[in-house]
C-alpha cells in the first residue's frame, strides 16, 4: 500500500515573520541545519509544508516561516503575515540585523513548469537542504522544495524554491539577513 504525502495547496501558502524564535515542534521539518554567520547563529528547516529560517544575533532573533495558513503558529511578536501570491517585498531593521525578503509565486504553462521542475531536480543535488517527493504516477511530477544558503561576511542569503505540480506553480523566496 502506498502512502500519498500531503502538500498544501499553493493558494494556502503564507509568509509569517517573527521577532522571536519559534519552537521547533511548531514547524514540522524533515531536514534542518545550523551554522555560524559572523559569530551569529542561523538555523534553516525544510518540511512538507514549506520552510523556516531563524537568524539570531546577541540583540535579537528573526524567524521567517513559509507554510500553509492552516498551520497554527503563535501571534506574539508577529511582524509580517501575508499570503504568498504575486510578487512582494518586506524589509525592516531590528537591533543588529536588517531583514529583507522578496517572494514571487509564478503560475506557468505546463511545458515550462516541467522544464523548471527538471532544472530544480538537478539543483537539489547541490542545495543546502532539499526534499523531493515523487508524483503519484510514473509520468506525474512530484514536488520539490529546496534551500540554497550563501554565507556572506555581512550576513546570510537564503534562496527557497517550492514547486506545486497540481497548479503548475513555483514559489520563489529570497531572504537576506544583513548584519548592521
Amino acid at each position: 500500500m502506498s502512502i500519498q504525502l500531503a502538500r498544501p495547496d499553493v493558494a494556502d501558502m503564507v509568509l509569517r515573520t517573527y521577532e522571536r524564535p519559534i519552537h521547533p515542534e511548531l514547524f514540522e521539518s524533515q531536514r534542518d541545519c545550523s551554522f555560524s554567520v559572523g559569530g551569529h547563529q542561523a538555523t534553516v528547516r525544510l518540511g512538507m509544508r514549506g520552510h523556516s529560517l531563524a537568524f539570531r544575533t546577541a540583540e535579537s532573533t528573526l524567524t521567517e516561516v513559509a507554510t500553509a495558513r492552516q498551520v497554527s503558529l503563535p501571534e506574539r511578536l508577529l511582524l509580517v503575515q501575508r499570503r504568498l501570491i504575486g510578487y512582494r517585498t518586506h524589509m525592516f531593521d531590528l537591533p543588529g540585523v536588517r531583514y529583507h525578503c522578496s517572494y514571487q509565486l509564478e503560475h506557468v504553462p505546463l511545458d515550462i513548469y516541467l522544464q523548471i521542475h527538471r532544472e530544480l531536480e538537478c539543483d537539489a543535488r547541490s542545495a543546502t537542504l532539499s526534499l523531493i517527493v515523487p508524483g503519484p504516477g510514473r509520468h506525474s511530477p512530484g514536488w520539490i522544495s529546496l534551500l540554497k544558503c550563501d554565507i556572506l561576511p555581512e550576513g546570510l542569503v537564503v534562496h527557497a524554491f517550492h514547486t506545486f505540480p497540481e497548479n503548475a506553480a513555483i514559489l520563489r523566496t529570497q531572504t537576506l539577513f544583513e548584519l548592521l
